[in-house]
């Protein structure tokens, strides 16, 4: 070999050495090279711009414009493609379509904007499970109400308590067709001035010491009050001393709620319907309202701060402050059905729509509108998503991307609820020729 073509040699591995380090150094600080044609030069060197993805659960195939997303890597014969959680470097600034795949669940699509040297962030993206729902218990449509410990489910139409770790259906021994809730602080049911155990069957019957005519039963649990109706009046019944206080008489009353020492009732008088506040401890009237004349009202979704009361017949939900009923009362119209998040902020839903209302800022947010009317709503607080439904399918919202993915379809919908704790959607459906309960794991 020459010393010529050794030196001609060494200089083209000196610049080999320098092109390389350069281009490392370029895709380093996020540069790449443009290979248009013809070149252009204030395009010559393209500022990229990078991708972080998340999801729930993890190790999601991740595509850009249909095109599986890969490591870099020297080697061309070494390939291995990215999987959330990960970070796409040195991404052409535009627009993409960026696509996660996981075997057994449904692929989800964002639409992505990537600018010069900025990194967008698609975090905690929700993925759901493509899966058929199982059968719990055959049973004609109805009303399911889930446990505040998420342990128990109430079906109205059979009145049965299903346990849910084990799928265990008991069957009320009850004939009552009175509405039931569930207790915050125990796992007992409130039907008709009866506490029933899901656990032992047990009742405990406080309509006997009330009489049958008693109805529409409120459980104050902070006081051990057991308010009722009777007739034209209303009492509470003190659960540990057994003995009854009559509270209010004389008027028509619709609905009431009762809080600590404070008590909201609206009654019907001379042709007015009115809201009107009382202190329990002066028996006296604090403050009062009007409402319109025409509805069907009920104090709903009680636990949060403000008073929430529905108007049936004209779908009109009230918000309204307990300290003060006459300060700015918010009124939604055509509200089919509800979920408050926290004590600030509710997600409400007309046929179409779904809406955010942050009470806090004054603030009415459309979140989505679908081509279907919208059933009911279920919200998830740990993962910032909601199912809802139609009569004919379950849909999943991301609320952090948009994004709606259909997670079931047949004949009938109804009544869904959501364990959150478990990611286990509850609900009424017919499926072929099988009505009754089923249950559907979404992550």
């Amino acid at each position: 070999m020459s010393k010529k073509f050794r030196d001609s040699l060494f200089i083209l591995f000196i610049l080999f050495f320098l092109i390389g380090t350069i281009l490392i150094s370029l895709y380093a600080s996020g540069y790449e090279i443009s290979l248009t044609w013809p070149p252009k030069s204030n395009r010559l060197l393209i500022k990229t711009g990078m991708i972080i993805v998340d999801s729930s659960p993890s190790e999601a195939n991740i595509f850009l414009n249909g095109r599986q997303t890969t490591n870099f890597s020297l080697n061309p014969w070494d390939v291995s493609y990215l999987s959330t959680p990960a970070k796409i470097r040195s991404v052409t600034p535009g627009e993409y379509d960026l696509r996660l795949e996981r075997p057994g669940y449904w692929p989800l699509t964002k639409h992505v904007r990537v600018y010069p040297g900025q990194t967008n962030f698609l975090e905690d993206l929700n993925l759901f499970r493509n899966n058929l729902p199982l059968l719990i218990t055959s049973t004609p449509e109805g009303t399911l109400t889930l446990s505040p410990n998420h342990r128990y489910l109430y079906a109205s139409s059979e009145q049965k308590i299903i346990t849910l770790n084990n799928g265990l259906v008991n069957s009320l021994t009850t004939t009552s067709s009175a509405p039931a809730t569930w207790l915050n602080n125990t796992d007992e049911l409130l039907q008709d001035g009866k506490l029933l155990s899901p656990i032992n069957s047990a009742i405990k019957d406080y309509q006997k010491l009330i009489g049958t005519e008693a109805a529409n039963w409120y459980y104050d649990e902070n006081n051990n009050r057991l308010y009722y109706q009777n007739a034209n009046s209303l009492g509470y019944l003190d659960t540990n001393q057994k003995n009854g206080t009559l509270v209010l008489s004389g008027d028509t009353y619709l609905t009431y709620e009762a809080r600590d020492d404070q008590l909201f009732v609206v009654t019907k008088d001379q042709g007015k319907t009115i809201l009107r506040k009382y202190s329990l401890a002066q028996r006296q009237l604090e403050q009062e309202i009007n409402l319109p004349s025409v509805g069907s009202y009920k104090f709903v979704s009680a636990g949060y701060h403000f008073l929430t009361l529905y108007d049936e017949q004209n779908q009109t939900l009230y918000l309204i402050n307990p300290a003060d009923i006459n300060n700015k009362i918010v009124t939604l119209n055509k509200v089919v059905s509800w979920n408050w998040i926290d004590d600030n902020t509710l997600l409400y839903n007309n046929n179409w729509e779904i809406y955010r209302l942050d009470m806090d800022l004054n603030a009415n947010i459309l979140i989505t509108r679908v081509g279907e009317a919208i059933s009911s709503l279920a919200w998830n607080s740990k993962k910032n998503y909601l199912i809802f439904s139609t009569t004919k399918s379950l849909n999943a919202l991301d609320l952090v991307t948009g994004n709606i993915t259909k997670i079931f379809q047949t004949e009938k919908i109804s009544s869904p609820v959501l364990n959150e704790k478990s990611d286990m959607l509850y609900f009424w459906a017919k499926v072929g020729q099988q009505e009754g309960i089923y249950s559907l794991l979404l992550q």
